[in-house]
This record gives C-alpha cells, structure tokens and sequence, in this order.
C-alpha cells in the first residue's frame, strides 16, 4: 500500500510527538475509498501512555487535549472545521486484537503511523479482509455478535449505508433484526449522538425507510408505535406512516429550497424530527364517525407526546418547545387556507397564529408545506398554489414583528390608575398588540381610549 496515501500535514506533527501508534478506524476507511473531509477526523492507538509526548502534542497541534472517560480513556486535540484526533490505548495485547472489537470489518483496519513517513510503502493490516469488502461496498460485522455487543451499530451501520453508497451484508441484516429490541435500552445521549450525525445531511427520510426495513423503527421512535395501523382517510391518500415518512421527506428535500427555509436558519434539523412525530397522537385519538375517521385533539395531545418524546431523547429544552409549538399549531394554517379559499379570512385569525406561535410562527408555515405536499398527490402537485397563500402571511408576519407598542406598561398603569402591575396591564397590553396588528388602533390617542374604556373582569 503506497503510504503516500495516508501523508498529511496533521499526522506529520502527530508522528513527531509519539514513538509508536497505528492510525485505525475511519480514516483508514476514507483514505483507501479516496474520500476527502474538510475537517480530518483520526484515531490513534498507543500501546502505552508513555509513547505519547503530550506536550509536543499540545505545542505542534496548538490546542489542549479534553479527555473522555467512557468504557476507556480518550484523549481528544479538537479544533473546529480543522481536526479532530483521537488517542486511545490498544484494546488487548495486539493492534489485531483491538481490530477485532471493532464494528465492521471496513473499520477494521489499520496501518503503522511512523511507517507511512519511513517507507514509500507501508503494510495495511488488515485480519478481516476489511478492503475487499471496501472495494465491493459492502457492510459486514466483524464477528457473529457484533450488534448484539453494541446495538448501536444498527444506527451507524445504517449511516455508513447512506453516507457511503454501500450494501449490507446478509448477517448484518439478520443480526440487526434479531437485536433491534435492544435498541429500547440504550441511553438516550447515545441516541442522539447518531440522530445528531445523520439530521444534518439530507438523508432523513432515507435513514427511517432503513430502520423500519431492519424492525428497528419503533425501537428508536417508541411513541410512534401503531401509525401504520391508521389508513388512508379523507384528504389523506396514504396511510399514517407513509405519510409520516413523506413529510419529513418533502420537508428535507422540497422545502429545503424554498424561501421559507431561511426563516427558520439552525432550526431546519429538529423541523425533521418534528415532521416525523407531528401526528404521533392519531393512533390514541382515532374513533370512526359516520363512516370517517377523526381524531379529535391529536394536535394537543400530540405536542404533549412529542415534548417529553424530545426530552427522552435528550434534544434540550428548546427543542422540545419547537415541537410542542409545532405540532400545536400544525393544523391551523390549513383551517386558515380554507378560509382564504372561501374569502372568509381575517386579520384578526392570522396574528392570532402568530402570536399563538412566535417565535416559532415560520417554523409552522414551513411544516404546513410538507404536511400538506404528503397528503396525496394531488396536493403535493397543487403547492403553489398553497405556498403563494403562505406567502400573504409571511408578509402579515413580517407587519406584525415590526409593530411597535403604543403605549408601554407602564403607561397602562398611569391611565388605569393602579398603584402596581397586575394581571390586567398584561391582559390590555396583549389585547391592544392585538388591535394594533389588525388595524383597529392606529395612534395613541386610539390606544389611550382602549385602554380607559377596557374591562378586566
């Protein structure tokens, strides 16, 4: 293997500071398949501590290691969009046996770090036969237990399908179906991280197809259990989980570049989480009414469902609320089209979803396109017509965020007389926003009016 491959700038000042170590895992992986990343990502084994000089480390690499205590220690030189290195100790008495606790048999590889700096050709190593499965793209686990050993590989298995164009191996399959279950036991932050790996990349709705496909859906994902029990009603062409998966696929492939996608900058990855768990209550609201189904209230108990869903998974509170918001209101545009159609809406009904919605009141409109596109197709070759409608009220938006107040507070005070705030000041200060939004009160001789003729009881 021509070692001129794996020479870099980085893994030159990393040789300089260590007197042995092999280069495994990922990077071997990309190198050998000719894949190149802006931020290089490299795991080095050490048989020992003492054939690391740390702090020639921290002077070439111009950073100070963090240190992971897991299941072993892991030193990390991190510089953002640059490197990532990792340090770890041989796992077992030799660099094969370490190799051998490893995923899949592409990752399973190694080769010398000093050796690629000292010879024009270096030896990869290579015990399970790792590049012929790189050079025929194929996904293998390296032992007859590998999933069960780490169950989350299924997620990584899975996402090195995707990312890398390969095919699974029929025992990674048979042994990702029979362990699926203990999906349900991993820790969330676990979770996450692989969830945190594959939203980002417009590969969402491809990674759920993958995991229905290897029984491990409803193991990641246990609060959407029974979708696929609900079928096509309605409006709906589809079934709930045809239509669950075709909203996050639209979402992440039409809606991506549409206007509306800026408003919601960062946000764009938990939208894809929220797409999928957007009609999580259907199942526990389904009755049948002549002849129809409904499904009363599915988007409030809905957002309940969804919140402490992202809370499992550990997505942080804001996360969560973006669900909640979401999922919440993700009915409402819809009622309000009809209005529209029927030249019945209102002002008054439009700044009510946004304040019932903001600050998240574009992430809303933005899940209306894709829920509405996974309808039926029909819909879905119509949106223009609903994202010209969506259009009038991004521009009613944008009027309403510039609104300025009329009167503050503290002004409600002074001309209602009260000797403090109370809940009144905040009851007249939302209905005057309210009627200044819509057109009602345009000065503040107006808003003076309001406010001494208002009753709080």
């Amino acid at each position: 293997m021509e070692s001129r491959r794996f020479r870099n700038e980085l893994l030159r000042l990393v040789s300089s500071c260590l007197k042995s170590g092999y280069i495994v895992g990922g990077f071997v992986r990309d190198v050998l398949l000719g894949v190149r990343k802006k931020e290089l990502d490299v795991d080095l084994v050490v048989s020992s501590w003492d054939e690391v000089d740390f702090d020639c480390l921290k002077e070439r690499l111009g950073v100070k290691p963090f240190v992971f205590e897991k299941e072993k220690t892991v030193y990390t030189f991190y510089k953002k969009g640059e490197f990532r290195v990792d340090l770890t100790l041989v796992d077992g008495e030799t660099i094969e046996e370490d190799l051998g606790k490893r995923d899949f048999t592409v990752n399973a590889m190694a080769v010398s770090l000093g050796g690629i700096f000292l010879k024009e050709t270096v030896n990869l190593i290579d015990p399970f036969n790792g590049y012929e499965d790189l050079k025929r793209k194929v996904l293998r686990p390296i032992r007859e237990d590998s999933i069960r050993a780490d169950v989350v590989r299924i997620l990584r298995g899975i996402r090195f399908k995707l990312t890398l164009n390969f095919a699974y191996h029929e025992n990674f399959v048979r042994q990702a179906k029979e362990n699926a279950f203990l999906l349900r036991k991993i820790p969330p932050p676990r979770l996450k991280d692989e969830l945190f790996k594959i939203l980002p990349l417009p590969l969402f709705h491809r990674y759920l197809e993958e995991l229905d496909h290897l029984s491990a859906f409803v193991h990641v994902f246990p609060e959407l259990e029974g979708i696929e029990k609900i079928p096509p009603s309605g409006l709906h062409q589809f079934d709930l989980k045809t239509h669950t998966f075709l909203t996050v696929k639209y979402l992440e492939t039409f809606c991506d570049s549409i206007p509306l996608r800026e408003e919601v900058g960062n946000d764009f990855n938990i939208l894809k989480l929220v797409a999928l768990y957007h009609d999580v209550a259907k199942p526990v609201t389904v009755k049948e009414k002549d002849g129809y189904l409904t499904f009363y209230n599915h988007d409030k108990i809905g957002a309940e469902i969804a919140k402490n869903a992202f809370q499992r998974l550990a997505f942080g509170k804001r996360a969560s609320q973006i669900a909640w918001t979401v999922i919440r209101n993700h009915l409402r545009p819809f009622f309000l089209y009809d209005l529209y159609k029927k030249g019945k809406l209102t002002k008054k009904a439009i700044f009510n979803l946004y304040k019932d919605s903001r600050p998240y009141h574009y992430h809303v409109l933005l899940h209306s396109v894709a829920d509405y596109m996974a309808t039926s197709e029909e819909m879905a070759q119509s949106v223009g017509d609903y994202l010209d409608f969506l259009s009038l009220l991004v521009a009613d938006f944008e009027r309403f965020e510039s609104i300025k107040p009329l009167l503050s507070g503290e002004d409600i005070i002074e001309i209602r007389g009260f000797s403090s705030p109370n809940p009144c000041v905040g009851r007249i200060k939302e209905k005057l926003e309210e009627l200044q939004a819509i057109g009602k009160v345009r000065t503040k001789e107006e808003a003076i009016k309001f406010v001494k003729g208002y009753c709080c009881s």
